[in-house]
């Protein structure tokens, strides 16, 4: 395997660029999902369960994020975890031994994103009453999902039979030689 390319995106674009970009969208992705459902959809009243409702809802958010990353892989049958650094941004991280196919890779990047923002609309169709806990949620998410968009662009880019290794930095986009093992040698 020859390395074509390494994706970092906290190198390439700075922690706290990405910070403030994640922020800007989440606070902007809250305003419309919620105008849209109030104002288009449902006028009923909210109910209010109050902050530790609001906390707990919120600290779901995280975890459910990350087993979405690794689902898709352990749907192969791959091996795939998660966890928290302490010393190494981003603090949360989901993993894999072996390196994945770009498609899997593309796959297990975005299904966080399209996952719980589906979940989303159809909650606040049901819940319309608390539509304003769904959006907070779902902005959280969308707000996490600015670092996965950015990977997904990178890893879009890379040629097709490529496979990706996901690293402590970011990922390696791996291209197969004539003498891998599972490649056959033309004949």
């Amino acid at each position: 395997m020859n390395c074509l390319k390494t994706i970092s995106v906290e190198t390439q674009f700075g922690k706290m660029r990405l910070w403030f970009l994640s922020s800007l969208i989440m606070m902007g992705y809250f305003l419309i999902f919620f105008m849209v459902f109030r104002t288009f959809f449902f006028a009923a009243p909210l109910v209010d369960y109050g902050a530790i409702f609001l906390l707990l809802s919120l600290a779901v958010v995280l975890p459910l994020h990350l087993v979405l990353h690794c689902l898709p892989i352990w749907l192969v049958g791959k091996k795939a975890t998660f966890g928290i650094r302490k010393n190494q941004w981003p603090y949360f991280y989901y993993s894999t031994k072996q390196p994945l196919s770009k498609h899997m890779s593309l796959l297990s990047t975005a299904s966080p994103a399209f996952l719980l923002t589906a979940v989303s609309i159809a909650g606040a169709f049901l819940f319309p009453h608390l539509v304003h806990y769904i959006a907070m949620m779902s902005a959280l998410n969308v707000g996490i999902c600015v670092y996965d968009f950015m990977n997904f662009k990178q890893i879009k880019s890379a040629p097709k039979e490529c496979l990706i290794e996901e690293t402590r930095d970011g990922f390696y986009v791996l291209y197969p030689t004539f003498t891998d093992s599972w490649k056959k040698e033309p004949s």
